[in-house]
């Protein structure tokens, strides 16, 4: 599972709350599990709300489903797919991927062929990540400490 901790800047509100309530590894695992999905949550005071928050903590466990549905119950939980920063962990990876294979003394191509079934992703789809790398942190504030 990729990390999205150094691209919280991309997250989405919801994201950002969701971290705040359970923590980075039980929110990336939330949204690898619901992402894109809405989840009623239930305050678990009748049968059909006990029987949903079950569904949830067997995919997520009793702890995380306790908190979600202290902070959330009653109302609808949306689960983010954090597309923008997802993609940015995978490109990431690849670029990473890919100079681990260049010092290994194996050939671009092969290199991008390689990734290319890796990722499932088209090869073209690889030359552009590799010729488009974004920084890994937004551009610092030059202004900062000027009145």
């Amino acid at each position: 599972m990729m990390t999205l901790e150094p691209w919280q800047s991309l997250l989405p509100d919801s994201a950002q709350q969701l971290i705040h309530v359970i923590g980075w590894a039980d929110t990336a695992r939330l949204i690898n599990t619901f992402g894109g999905t809405t989840l009623p949550m239930p305050s678990g005071v009748n049968a059909i709300g006990r029987a949903t928050l079950a569904l949830l903590a067997e995919k997520m466990g009793d702890e995380v489903t306790q908190k979600l549905a202290q902070y959330y119950g009653g109302a609808p939980l949306y689960v983010p797919r954090c597309s923008a920063a997802l993609r940015r962990a995978r490109d990431n990876v690849i670029i990473s991927e890919f100079e681990a294979r260049i010092r290994a003394k194996e050939t671009a191509t092969s290199a991008v062929n390689q990734l290319a079934m890796e990722h499932k992703l088209t090869d073209r789809r690889i030359w552009k990540i590799l010729k488009t790398t974004p920084p890994d942190d937004p551009t610092p504030d030059l202004f900062q400490g000027f009145a």
